[in-house]
């Protein structure tokens, strides 16, 4: 490989970005120039990649050529730990590139992984301007995900990591800004308004900072300020203080007005028609919404005009001309593969249908809208579909339906009321704090000025020999007090990184523990199932018996694959149960039934939970409840979460004979079972559980005469 000057190389770019006409245009002549695979090239197709992203415009196939010379040199330079660093960050590049498209695609497995690699090699080498991209990224993938609050501690550590960075460039202003767009967003949609204002300030308050505003990006912040006055004048409107939103709304508009963005002009439009909207000036909203379509060239922008005006047709009793808009609307988000307000789309369409009393369309559209508002987080939109799920159900006379939803509406209810406490102490901080700050920005240049007049007039003090012998004792003090504070850091780094070793020993034997403990069950399951199996063999139908045994090698190859795992879907936990369950039921002939249910607030592909934690409860059920009993014998296991959505409720009832006359029967065998099965269930529950003081709970069912009829069992299972 030829050998690469790294100085004429940077005095070559300098040349090529002083005298050409087009950065763009310089680089590619600059890549002809230079057609060795070495660290020479990955530098200007970065350059190229950079200018891509400034011009919002496709940079894989740059990312990917960096990355083929990045993994071909690598193991040539094992020796040269700053070549081979640069290498990696090559690699790095392009995980982050083919993380982002497969986030575009909503393929978030994919786009994790990826991330998530990136993440590795940028933390290995302390970049933290990517360091940043990268938790950004993840931020909004747990976002598309539902994981609101696993998505705000990526957008943290984003912007912690970003204000980290050595250097200065331009994008990365703009990358904080976006951690605080998307936490706004997020508080939006939560519906506490406050905190959506409170970060659209500090989008304002690194837009106006120096380092934006000095690079020659500063059209592009001076956007992102503009853009800004026009969400916080939003989310005033929504806090009722109309005064205030206009204030906002006309800078928004004076600086957009100034950088000649017609479309950004037209969403102050738009938003100006959602607060006479919302205080019912339809005329004054109409206005504004013509204003916005007129001036956008966006799609997504026109349809959203369009639900808006057909919510004042809807209003204003003009049916046939809201449902219109309404059906525009979606052909134009089918058409252009805009999803973003579909939520809203649908509960239009359904309020529509409603009011024309087709009420199998208004449930369809309906349930629709609620589904996507719940992936999205979106507490407002969630109550508005349920609210008009509940009218829907009582036309229809479904009342445990109707009861169902207006139970939904009362717990959104109580979710927004704790927020709008929250928002109460809030307000009257955030404005005290408003105002606090809006007085230094106007002392500031005061300020200067003063600093200026007090240095000329230091300059001009004849320094005394005392003065100067006090002036030495302080900086002396000073020194000490560095010094010590110095010694200080480096013993609680010291102590810190102790903590952490402290911290993943920990972690590494209570995974240790788990695994041992699951490998302790499995046998037991593996041994009973064979029983069975032996048991129809030698007394039963043997075609049977075969058939069970295939069922058994399926059952037994799900039991290796899971074995190893932290945690398996429910749906796969209930294939390994059912399997087991037919097992079981082969020895009672036609004298047991079993059935597994969900509860409507649970997705099995989903949730999750501790592989084989329910097996050993339900052949405690079979062989010292249900054996003893003659007649039909039923076993039910039902999955449910808690109000909260934090604890996994599983609930076995059978109508066995119950604890006592078990205990009776089968003393002997029952307590070798305890001791086994349930002490390292109990084991495993206590090691998983962090939160809860008793996982398993044993009860009996009482019948009418106060005889025992059955056994409950209730397992809780935190939800990680």
């Amino acid at each position: 490989m030829k050998k690469f000057n790294f100085f004429s190389f940077i005095l070559l770019l300098v040349c090529q970005f002083l005298f050409a006409q087009n950065a763009k245009d310089s680089l590619l002549t600059l890549l002809k120039k230079h057609p060795e695979k070495d660290i020479g090239r990955c530098y200007i197709l970065r350059e190229l990649r950079k200018d891509a992203i400034r011009n919002f415009k496709p940079a894989d196939i740059y990312d990917k050529e960096a990355y083929t010379i990045a993994l071909k040199n690598i193991p040539l330079v094992k020796n040269n730990y700053k070549l081979l660093n640069e290498y990696k960050s090559f690699v790095s590049d392009y995980l982050y590139s083919l993380g982002i498209d497969y986030s575009i695609k909503n393929d978030l497995i994919k786009a994790e992984k990826f991330i998530n690699q990136a993440l590795k090699i940028d933390l290995y080498l302390k970049r933290y301007d990517d360091i940043g991209l990268d938790y950004m990224v993840l931020g909004s993938i747990y976002e598309k995900k539902g994981e609101i609050n696993t998505a705000v501690q990526f957008f943290f550590k984003s912007i912690n990591a970003l204000e980290k960075r050595k250097g200065i460039e331009e994008e990365e202003n703009n990358y904080i800004v976006e951690d605080y767009k998307y936490l706004s967003q997020i508080y939006y949609n939560k519906g506490n308004f406050v905190k959506a204002i409170q970060y659209q300030f500090e989008i304002l308050k690194v837009g106006a900072s120096e380092k934006s505003n000095q690079n020659f990006n500063k059209k592009l912040n001076t956007s992102d300020i503009a853009q800004a006055y026009n969400n916080i004048g939003y989310f005033y409107a929504k806090e009722k203080e109309l005064k205030t939103a206009f204030v906002y709304f006309n800078k928004a508009y004076k600086l957009q007005k100034s950088l000649n963005k017609p479309e950004e002009i037209s969403l102050i439009y738009r938003n100006i028609g959602l607060v006479f909207l919302e205080i019912k000036e339809y005329k004054k909203a109409l206005k504004y919404f013509v204003l916005s379509t007129k001036l956008t060239k966006s799609k997504f922008t026109f349809s959203k005009n369009l639900v808006s005006k057909g919510i004042i047709y809807l209003n204003t009793n003009k049916i046939d001309s809201a449902h219109t808009n309404f059906k525009e609307a979606l052909k134009i988000t089918r058409t252009y593969k805009i999803s973003l307000i579909d939520a809203d789309i649908y509960f239009n369409l359904a309020e529509v249908n409603f009011k024309k009393k087709k009420l199998l369309l208004a449930q369809v559209f309906a349930k629709k809208s609620i589904s996507i508002s719940k992936k999205k987080y979106n507490i407002l939109e969630t109550k508005k579909c349920a609210q008009l799920l509940y009218k829907i159900y009582k036309e229809f006379n479904k009342n445990a339906e109707a009861l169902k939803m207006l139970e939904f509406v009362t717990v959104l209810n109580d979710s927004i009321g704790k927020d709008e406490n929250k928002n109460a102490v809030l307000k009257a901080e955030f404005k005290y704090e408003t105002k606090k700050k809006q007085s230094q920005i106007q002392t500031l240049s005061q300020q200067k000025k003063i600093a200026t007049l007090e240095s000329q007039r230091q300059k001009t003090i004849v320094l005394v020999l005392g003065i100067l012998m006090v002036l030495l004792a302080t900086i002396s003090y000073f020194l000490f007090n560095r010094y010590k504070t110095q010694k200080q850091t480096e013993l609680l780094k010291i102590k810190l990184h102790e903590a952490q070793k402290t911290i993943a020993a920990e972690k590494q034997a209570v995974e240790s523990e788990l695994k041992a403990l699951k490998s302790q069950m499995n046998p037991h399951f593996i041994f009973n199932a064979l029983s069975s199996i032996q048991h129809q063999f030698m007394y039963g139908d043997k075609n049977l018996a075969n058939e069970q045994m295939g069922n058994f090698t399926y059952l037994t190859r799900q039991i290796l694959n899971v074995s190893g795992l932290k945690q398996i879907l429910i749906t796969t936990e209930i294939e390994i149960l059912t399997k087991y369950l037919e097992l079981e039921k082969m020895r009672f002939e036609t004298n047991f039934e079993y059935e597994i249910t969900l509860s409507g607030n649970l997705d099995p592909d989903y949730h999750e939970l501790p592989p084989m934690l329910l097996q050993p409860l339900l052949e405690n059920s079979i062989k010292h409840g249900l054996m003893h009993l003659q007649g039909l014998k039923k076993l039910s296991l039902n999955f449910n979460l808690n109000p909260t959505e934090d604890v996994l409720i599983c609930t076995i009832i059978d109508n066995g004979i119950g604890r006592q006359k078990s205990e009776g029967l089968n003393l002997k065998n029952l307590s070798n079972h305890q001791s086994y099965a349930s002490q390292a269930l109990v084991q495993r529950l206590n090691i998983w559980n962090k939160n809860i003081d008793n996982p398993l709970v044993y009860s009996d069912i009482l019948d009418n005469n106060g005889v025992v009829c059955g056994t409950q069992v209730v397992l809780m299972v935190e939800v990680h």
